[in-house]
């Protein structure tokens, strides 16, 4: 780095430094709660009524969720379903377990708070709790406990300033999960509940009588359900205190979260009390605060945390009532989607933070703020438009204004995003599709942390507690629900709802196709965007994105592959994989994105995933793994080699070096030592080879992997029936792994397959992980 940069960036954490000395001794002596009237205020609403018919369609699954949520039972991360509530007693992670705090009495006075909330907001904690209690269907309502990691035990404290919040601090504790928690992502079950309700009560006559085997309760209890969950948070998590204000990220999703279901609520008629509606309004005054103050922008890096923050503000903005303040976050947060979105996607629209999963997190939080820029409202486009941006104060700058907006078909207002980032939008989702393996997931590449914005439809297996604990390790000990109870599952993995939301912008068949015509999001994604059309870049696509690409000639394969014939043993390792498929050839196609690191073979019968590191990479790694050539093979939907996942983050570190390491995935080595370094910290990756893509084409994928002046080479031929991995070197002296066998780590890890979660047994016999 050069010394001016060293030099800006020195002074800015002394500005940051200064300015937390001054806001933690104020918020000490003052009341963190806004002072600000919103008594009067409005917010603006975006969605119409729920889609009847797909609602519907996941009858059962809503029913019984929403009937978790109620009793406040949440499955998070790996948790299984819990109760969380206060002086609950944890299974323990790993051995890790932690004492219980004490019980509850939570009457209507408020007055347990004053042993957990600090002494400048109790009052207001208290008033707002007994808001809370105000009706007599909200008396038997006990308060989450929003600060407990409810898998280790572990609890942080309401009354500790936000950036003096410990984490990653003792062995088992994971902030994730009351993050998690807090991001109050089940809350649009409730609103869909809601709607089934309804149509219990009052079946429409074109229906067919309501299903007598699933009983709801009556409406208004999964819309008080909402109320009493929200003014709960508000009261036991005064702004800038405890765990929930630590990550301006999950304020970000916590506050779209919140203000998508309150709309759900008043698209079917659901009126809230005033004295709700004025807190409610002065806390999400509040995110956006604190989400300003707190950007997680630096002029070096910024990644999916950074896109959340803007996307979370531009939600709180729009929603809010024009004042200077909320046109500077909306012009801001609209800028900063439109320039994240430019610098964090490739070209071809995958994301630079070497995750899959992560790109879907990061593609998902683009689309519904792109939707939603689409419908503001003529007030709001007349916000872009005369800003002041002197009116935004925020560790990034705002441009001056008007925003520019760009012709778009037949819509005469036009339209804040330009070509490339239509094209870039639409080539998020082909990304999506081509990581898709034929059974449904995505391809793990890198790290995965389960992370969404909205959960609508999340996919979900009904199986029994009894089936669960078979399946997964992370259940050891689960006693909270008898064994013939049900159990409902989250896929992770599947992300074909974010292909039919991107859709809702674009209306392709092949991606409807692709994902299916049962998703809610495509039709909300319309409606939000106000039925608002992209046209695709591609005007008829034979398939999905940049088909049978090649890299490097036949004269490349041929040389190399002679090259091969001529070792001798000890030189080679080679493993022979047959097929049971006429031609593999058949109905094959190519994918490349060198950008991202991926090579792609896939068909009904074969699926190939190949990792090969771009050169920008090699510095970096806050999310990738030491996988160089690791190599996903899918056959006949049977799982031969995978990726083993990412299992937890912080709260194990032996294990996070684990799941990343280069031992547990299948790669060629020299030796024992790893491709990239490891103890530089959980996020960070300093890699020490270089690797390229020498050959991509029909007859398979040659790559090099360098070291110095050592080279290793991986060679994997596809014939007719039959997939030969072969790794050499022209180096006499390389060596290679002990064990050989497929599919066989040297570290033997579970299977994980989201985060927290770990398969007891492998999804396939000889399946890698």
């Amino acid at each position: 780095m050069d010394y001016p940069i060293i030099l800006k960036a020195a002074l800015r954490r002394i500005r940051i430094g200064y300015r937390d000395f001054i806001q933690r001794r104020r918020d000490r002596r003052y009341p963190s709660y806004s002072h600000k009237d919103f008594s009067s205020a409005k917010l603006f609403s975006y969605f119409g009524g729920l889609p009847r018919t797909k609602t519907r369609l996941r009858k059962e699954q809503v029913h019984d969720l929403a009937a978790q949520y109620i009793h406040h039972r949440f499955d998070l991360l790996g948790s299984g379903w819990v109760e969380v509530r206060h002086g609950i007693s944890a299974r323990g992670l790993e051995g890790h377990i932690y004492p219980k705090g004490e019980d509850v009495n939570a009457e209507t006075s408020g007055a347990w708070l004053q042993d957990y909330i600090n002494a400048r907001n109790l009052a207001e904690a208290k008033s707002i709790w007994r808001c809370l209690k105000a009706s007599t269907a909200s008396r038997s309502y006990v308060p989450i406990d929003w600060q407990l990691d409810f898998k280790s035990g572990y609890r942080w404290r309401e009354s500790v300033w936000h950036k003096d919040v410990p984490l990653g601090h003792k062995c088992g504790v994971d902030i994730k999960v009351p993050w998690e928690l807090s991001r109050m992502q089940h809350l649009p079950v409730l609103a869909f509940a809601y709607r089934m309700a309804m149509d219990q009560v009052r079946p429409k006559s074109d229906e067919n009588e309501p299903d007598a085997s699933i009983f709801f309760e009556v409406p208004e209890v999964y819309a008080g359900e909402f109320r009493h969950q929200v003014l709960d948070f508000i009261a036991a998590n005064p702004p800038r205190f405890g765990a929930n204000w630590k990550c301006p990220m999950d304020v970000a999703i916590r506050i779209v979260n919140w203000l998508v279901t309150w709309d759900f609520f008043r698209a079917q008629g659901v009126t809230f009390d005033p004295p709700f509606e004025s807190l409610f309004i002065r806390s999400v005054y509040e995110h956006g605060r604190h989400i300003v103050e707190n950007l997680e922008w630096t002029e070096m890096h910024r990644g999916n945390h950074y896109m959340a923050n803007v996307a979370g503000l531009f939600f709180a903005a729009a929603y809010l009532p024009r004042t200077r303040e909320t046109d500077a976050w909306l012009a801001f947060a609209l800028q900063e989607i439109i320039a994240e979105t430019e610098r964090q996607f490739h070209p071809d629209g995958s994301h630079f933070e070497a995750s899959t999963s992560y790109h879907c997190l990061a593609a998902e939080i683009v689309v519904y703020a792109t939707a939603l820029a689409l419908g503001l409202p003529p007030e709001k486009i007349e916000a872009l438009k005369g800003y002041d941006h002197h009116d935004f104060r925020g560790r990034a700058r705002l441009k001056p204004a008007p925003m520019k907006r760009f012709p778009l078909g037949d819509n005469h207002s036009g339209c804040p995003f330009p070509s490339w980032y239509i094209e870039r939008l639409e080539r998020m989702a082909e990304f999506i599709v081509h990581i898709t393996k034929p059974e449904g997931p995505i391809v793990q590449i890198g790290d995965n942390d389960s992370g969404r914005l909205l959960k609508f439809q999340p996919v979900y297996h009904r199986l029994t507690v009894a089936e669960a604990k078979s399946c997964y390790l992370n259940l050891n000990h689960f006693d909270a629900l008898a064994d013939d109870d049900v159990y409902w599952d989250e896929n992770i993995l599947d992300h074909r709802h974010l292909v039919a939301a991107i859709n809702g912008l674009y209306g392709r068949e092949d991606f409807t196709r692709f994902s299916g015509d049962t998703w809610i999001e495509t039709e909300l994604i319309q409606h939000l965007a106000r039925h608002v059309r992209f046209p695709s870049y591609r005007e008829a696509p034979p398939s999905l994105g940049i088909v049978n690409t090649a890299v490097g000639s036949e004269d490349v394969w041929t040389k190399y592959h002679s090259l091969l014939n001529e070792l001798p043993p000890e030189r080679l390792k080679q493993t022979i994989i047959s097929v049971s498929t006429t031609d593999i050839h058949q109905g094959l196609e190519r994918f490349a994105y060198p950008d991202f690191g991926l090579f792609i073979y896939s068909s009904h019968e074969i699926y190939i995933a190949i990792r090969c590191f771009p050169s920008r990479l090699f510095c970096a790694g806050g999310h990738a793994h030491n996988d160089h050539f690791h190599l996903e093979l899918t056959i006949q939907d049977r799982n031969v080699i995978q990726d083993p996942g990412s299992y937890l983050y912080t709260p194990l570190p032996i294990q996070r070096n684990h799941y990343r390491s280069a031992r547990a995935h299948y790669i060629p080595r020299w030796d024992e030592d790893e491709p990239g370094r490891l103890d530089l910290g959980l996020f960070r990756l300093k890699t020490i080879v270089a690797s390229r893509c020498i050959y991509f084409g029909k007859q398979g994928f040659i790559g090099e992997l360098s070291k110095g002046l050592r080279k290793m080479i991986r060679l994997i031929h596809i014939n007719r029936d039959k997939i030969k991995i072969c790794d050499f070197s022209t180096d006499a002296r390389a060596k290679f792994p002990i064990k050989e066998s497929i599919g066989k780590p040297v570290i033997e890890i579970p299977f994980s397959n989201g985060y927290g979660k770990q398969l007891r047994s492998k999804p396939s016999e000889h399946s890698h992980g």
